[in-house]
This record gives structure tokens, C-alpha cells and sequence, in this order.
């Protein structure tokens, strides 16, 4: 089932800010589901030059807003963690949050929300006349339970009317409803966006149901449906502003040889026009994802086209090509954007240490510079239908899991009315630094550093992300917290191989697992030390699955670098691991992917146990913990059974600790999560101990 772009006709680009419970979908709706709400994060601030007609936010200026009492700057303060119990600080770190994302309706009489209730999300309205809030969509053992039994649990909400939002839902479904939380309309499909209304003035939606194209009468329920004509598989739709389906890309892959063909298709805006393929790749790095067609035809869309970074283009259908760079950076990838109807940007979002916003539209670029003056030191969001109207802000930060003020742009004053994280006090967290080091073959790495309260080096413990072709963000982490509210500097290397810095950088990954990705990390460490950051006798290396390899390979390779390692769902074996992982290992097309990646047992398995720990346990001189879940799919626990035996019957230093978990946690505030981190602290303090107060 397809899935169409991020809408373009909202400001830029909508923020679910979602930091609670995983939630998982069944792969039907998943394919179904907007590649927005997987883009569409915060803006992060970084300061680069642009190759796009980017406003130049001069001329007039906005003056800055004045912010409530409540809504005060969280860069007041920065002091170090509290003296509470290791329990108490978990409890209030891992708690879920209470609102995980939040809309504005257009009239800014209220604020949609969505949050939690005992076992599962749910729907919230506030009325900011009245400061009541009324659960809209039902909790577990309400009695309009039947709601969650068919459309499943709630995922985010949006205003299409002043007086009517739309919840989607996690079955593919969409659910209309008025600001009392009285369902209006039940919509057989995944809301995509407002379309203009219809010839008859009445307003209009587009949603995708199943393999075909809905348009819905909002006020009367009227509806008609367009089967879109294409191969019903995996890929992605593109509209125009009409609503009307015109560019696709459907992704098929060989059962049996595993390799992935993308096709490019396109039509005209004729009644009855057929399907053209435009192009087909087995490359990926040459296949192209459609985001919008403009009124002249030509498709927009997100590519590399021969460069580093993702960017934004025009494509000639005509001419069978990509043509002018809409928008590009140097060295970030743009993740999101919207506006794109007229060939221009609302706005775009891009990647990099530090993600941020560009607007193209002036008055919302002056509005975006007068809300960043109020509330320095945190990236703030902001949306709504109209930079002089209502405009909802959504600020956080490294230390402020976020929350969300209404803006009077006519007084320009902020009012704070709702919070992630209640319990979260920004002032008693800790800074987080986004910087680059070299590595010892000249290659920029980017890091993030979080010190704890105090002078001098301090001992530190070396989060290393897992994927590895993941990465970790300028943003609040209830785990690094936790562990600098302890005493401990956190360094988070972005080694080469990690995504969201340019193609270049992630493909230097490539094969490169105990080799220089790992050196990546070293001499990050060994930097620190020569800064005088990190106290050189108490180093401890921490990760999850890639990062609990590199945790284990890093005593192997450098063995006297660190005073002790923790795994949790390490990988051991690499050759044992691409032969018998049973989730990331369970099709000719994963299984190619892979071997791509790391390496291929068949043809390189001298190279694969040349890099893993299991076979050289004689070099490890610290103590090493390797926790593991017992329902793990992904990362087998054998791969840490293995090494505890391995470990012991070499005498060396190991504690064990299997967990009734999977391949991490479900929630935030899952036992078996604290569990783990009870026994980390526990480990830390045994073998470094934290800086003496």
C-alpha cells in the first residue's frame, strides 16, 4: 500500500514531537501511513549558507514576544542534578509523557492533544477560554471502547475546521470530530489534507483507502473514490493541489534474489489518463521520491542527484529527467518541507548537527526570529493558519523535553498551556554540546557532549548509538540525564557510517564495522582526555546492539582505554549473526541489504571474525555487563550467552543479566527499562564511580 508525501498546504513542517511509547503498526498500515509523521520533527537551529531563494529575514522586524511568567526561557539555569534516589530520578526521567503532540484550531479557541491514559494514547481537547481539557477519544474500559477495537489507537490529530479535527488512527482510519470530542464524521481511509472546497463551496479532504484515492465532503459525509490504477504494493503517491493522484514510485523486490526495482510513474491531469513509466532503477541511489505535482506538470521531488546531500527538484516528465534545484544545502539533507503548490517553499527543515527550519515566507521568517529571541536556547516550532492570527510554539531543547505556548501576535505575548514533561525541570539538566573532532585520517566527525556539575575531568561514559546506520540528536535524552546527574560526562560519537550527514559519510561505514568506525571512537576518546574533559582511569564504553558490539569491541581494540564495558544486545559473533538473525535476516532482500552493508559470511567470513569480540576474549582486561532481552528477534540472545561463557572460561570479569524484553523497550517507563539502568548505575559506580561531590 502507498504512502503520499508530507502535505504542503500547512506551515512548516507539522511537529508530532512524539517521544512516548513505540507504537508499532501492522505492515499493511504502515505502508499506508504518511511519510510525514515520520519526518516531520523538530527544528533544530544550525547556521549555514543555502543554495534556494531563501528569504533574508531583513527589512522590518517583529519585535520580540513577551512570555508568561510560566513560559520563561529554560536557558535560565543550568545547574546539575538533583540529590534524590536513583529510583526517584528514573521515575522522573523514564515517565511517559503526558502530551506527546499538540494542534492549534484555526480561531485559536483550542488546542487538540495528544496524550496518555492508563495502557494506551488518547484524544484531548483544551479549551483555552476555560482551561477545561476533555479526553475525546476513550481510554481503555470506557464505554466507547469500540472506537480502539476498530480503528485501533490514536495517533495524531490536525484541525481541518475551525469546529471539526481529524484523529488518525492506526488501522488506516480517520475519525471527524468536533472540539466536544461528538463524532461528526468516520472516514473510510487515512486522512492526507484539506483539499480547497469543492465547486459547491463545501470544504473537502483527500484520503488514502486501501489501493484507490477518497475525497470527502467534510460537513455532509458525501464521498467518491478513484482506484489509483497502479500495482498495489509498496511506494509512494503524489498528488496535485486538486487532490488528484499524478506521480508515483512503486518498489517491488525479487522474492528470491532479493534485489529492489524502483518505478517511477506519471499521468496527466486528463479524465481517464493513463499510467506512464517514467523510470526504473535497481539503484536506489538513482531512484527519486515524488512529492508534489505543480500546476505546469512537472513533478517535485526529493533526490541526491548526484550529490551528497538530498535536496529538493524539479522533474521534466517530458524530458524524463531531474532539472532545477528547488532547494539544497551543502552539507545537510532536507527532511521535510511544505508550501510547495506555487513552485516556491513555505519552508524547509534539514538535517545535520543541529536541525532547523529555513522559511521562504518573510512574515513567518520574522515571526520564527521574534519567538527565537523570547525564548533563546531552545528550537522553536511554530505553526498556524496565518503568521498574524493564532499561531501555536512548540520549544524544546537539550534540556526540556518541550512544551507548547499560544502566541497573541497582535500583543506579541507567549502563554505557556501544556508540557511534555511536567515533572522535568529544565534548569536542573545539563547542557548538551554538538561539536566536530578529526579523526586520525582527517575525516570530521560530529559528537555531542554532556558534562556534569563541576570543574576538572571528569569520568565518562561513551554512548554509542546502535543502527549503525542511525544517529543520535541535539535533543532532550532521559538516559544521558540520568547518567550526568550521576557525575558522568556523556560523549555520543557520530563515527563514520552514522546517517543524517551526507551520503559520502554514511557509505565510509560501509564494511568498516572494528575497523575505522570503531577508530572514529577512539580517537574521540583520546581528544577528550588531551582537552582534559574525561579523567584518562575511569572510561567506561556503553551501547545497544551495533553500540553494544562497538562496547565490546572497543575493550578488545583498545583494552586499556577503558575501565569497564556494558552490551546490551550486543552482537558477539558477526559471521554467527548474518546467518541466523531471525527479523533483519528473513528475506533474500534484507539478507542482500546486509551483506552489503557489513559483509557476506560466503565470501568474507575471515574478515567478519577477525572484527568480532567473541573470538578474541583473551584481550579484554575490564569488566565487561552484557544484558540481553530474552525475546529479542533481532540481535538472538545467544550472541550474549556466548560471550558470558566465553568470558568465564577465560576467568575474565563479566556480570549477566538477561531481561524480559525484546530488542530494547516498549514504553519509557517499562520495568525491565529500569531494571537495566538500576544494574548500569550500579556496574558504574562499582568499577569508576562517579566525581565525589
Amino acid at each position: 500500500m502507498p504512502r503520499p508525501p508530507s502535505s504542503p498546504t500547512t506551515p512548516c513542517p507539522r511537529d508530532s514531537a512524539d517521544r512516548g511509547e513505540r507504537m508499532p503498526l501492522p505492515s499493511a498500515e504502515r505502508r499506508r501511513w504518511l511519510s510525514a509523521a515520520a519526518i516531520a520533527a523538530a527544528a533544530w537551529p544550525t547556521g549555514t549558507a543555502w543554495a534556494a531563494r531563501a528569504a533574508d529575514n531583513t527589512g522590518e522586524a517583529t519585535p520580540a514576544p513577551t512570555p508568561s511568567p510560566a513560559a520563561s526561557s529554560p536557558d535560565a539555569s543550568r545547574s546539575g542534578g538533583g540529590g534524590t534516589s536513583d529510583k526517584a530520578t528514573m521515575a522522573r526521567l523514564f515517565a511517559r509523557p503526558t502530551i506527546l503532540q499538540a494542534s492549534l484550531s484555526p480561531d485559536g479557541r483550542h488546542l487538540a492533544m495528544i496524550g496518555y491514559a492508563p495502557g494506551r494514547r488518547v484524544a484531548l481537547v483544551l479549551d483555552l477560554s476555560t482551561g477545561q481539557t476533555r479526553m475525546v477519544v476513550p481510554a481503555k474500559g470506557d464505554s466507547e471502547l469500540w472506537i480502539l477495537q476498530n480503528y485501533g489507537s490514536v495517533m495524531d490529530v490536525r484541525w481541518v475546521l475551525p469546529d471539526m479535527m481529524v484523529l488518525r488512527m492506526s488501522r488506516g482510519m480517520s475519525l471527524g470530530l468536533k472540539p466536544d470530542g461528538t463524532i461528526v464524521r468516520r472516514m473510510g481511509g487515512l486522512f492526507v489534507e484539506r483539499l480547497p472546497d469543492g465547486a459547491d463551496g463545501e470544504p473537502r479532504a483527500l484520503l488514502i483507502a486501501g489501493n484507490a484515492v477518497r475525497t470527502v465532503d467534510l460537513r455532509s459525509g458525501r464521498w467518491s473514490e478513484e482506484p489509483s490504477g497502479l500495482p498495489d504494493r509498496e511506494g509512494l503517491w503524489a498528488f496535485d493541489a486538486q487532490g488528484r493522484l499524478r506521480a508515483a514510485q512503486t518498489v517491488e523486490t525479487s522474492l528470491w534474489s532479493g534485489e529492489m526495482v524502483w518505478t517511477h510513474w506519471y499521468r496527466t491531469a486528463e479524465p481517464g489518463a493513463t499510467w506512464e513509466q517514467l523510470e526504473q532503477h535497481t539503484d536506489p541511489e538513482r531512484a527519486w521520491r515524488p512529492i508534489r505535482v505543480l500546476p505546469d506538470g512537472q513533478i517535485v521531488v526529493l533526490a541526491r542527484a548526484g550529490r551528497d546531500t538530498l535536496a529538493v527538484f524539479r522533474y521534466d516528465p517530458a524530458k524524463r529527467r531531474i532539472g532545477e534545484l528547488m532547494a539544497g544545502h551543502a552539507t545537510d539533507d532536507i527532511l521535510a518541507f511544505s508550501g510547495v503548490d506555487d513552485a516556491a517553499f513555505d519552508c524547509v527543515l534539514t538535517g545535520g548537527l543541529q536541525r532547523r527550519v529555513f522559511w521562504f515566507d518573510e512574515r513567518w521568517a520574522r515571526l520564527q526570529k521574534a519567538v527565537d529571541q523570547a525564548l533563546p536556547g531552545s528550537i522553536n516550532m511554530i505553526s498556524g493558519a496565518d503568521p498574524e492570527g493564532h499561531v501555536l510554539v512548540h520549544s524544546r531543547s537539550d534540556v526540556d523535553p518541550g512544551r507548547w505556548h499560544a502566541l497573541d501576535t497582535r500583543a506579541m505575548r507567549l502563554k505557556e498551556i501544556a508540557s511534555a514533561m511536567p515533572d522535568i525541570d529544565p534548569a536542573r539538566m545539563r547542557p548538551m554540546t554538538a561539536y566536530r573532532y578529526p579523526a586520525r585520517d582527517g575525516l570530521s566527525v560530529p559528537a555531542y557532549l554532556t558534562r556534569p556539575a563541576g570543574e576538572g575531568p571528569a569520568p565518562t561514559v561513551v554512548l554509542i548509538h546502535g543502527g549503525p546506520w542511525a544517529r543520535d540528536g541535539w535533543e532532550w535524552d532521559a538516559e544521558v540525564q540520568l547518567l550526568a546527574a550521576k557525575g558522568y560526562a556523556v560523549f555520543q560519537p557520530q563515527f563514520r557510517g552514522s546517517t543524517g550527514f551526507g551520503r559520502a559519510y554514511e557509505q565510509a561505514g560501509y564494511r568498516q564495522w572494528g575497523e575505522s568506525m570503531q577508530d572514529d571512537i577512539t580517537d574521540g576518546v583520546r581528544q577528550l582526555i588531551e582537552r582534559g574533559i574525561a579523567d584518562p582511569a575511569r572510561i567506561a564504553i556503553f551501547g545497544a546492539s551495533y553500540g553494544g558490539y562497538a562496547a565490546m569491541w572497543g575493550l578488545v581494540k583498545t583494552p586499556r582505554l577503558y575501565r569497564c564495558g556494558i552490551s546490551f544486545a550486543g552482537i558477539s559473533d558477526l559471521d554467527d549473526f548474518l546467518r541466523t538473525s531471525w527479523t533483519d535476516d528473513s528475506t533474500a532482500a534484507t539478507r542482500r541489504i546486509r551483506r552489503r552493508l557489513v559483509g557476506d559470511p560466503s565470501t568474507a567470513q575471515a574478515q567478519l571474525q577477525a572484527v568480532s569480540p567473541i573470538r578474541h576474549v583473551d584481550r579484554i582486561e575490564v569488566p565487561l555487563l552484557l544484558v540481553h532481552g530474552t525475546d529479542d528477534k533481532r540481535v538472538l540472545p545467544s550472541q550474549s550467552r556466548q560471550m558470558v561463557r566465553a568470558m568465564e572460561a577465560r576467568g575474565k570479569p563479566v556480570v549477566w543479566l538477561p531481561l524480559e524484553t525484546g530488542h530494547g523497550f516498549d514504553t519509557p517507563d517499562s520495568p525491565a527499562r529500569r531494571q537495566y539502568f538500576e544494574r548500569v548505575l550500579r556496574f558504574l559506580e562499582d568499577h569508576m564511580g562517579p566525581r565525589p561531590a
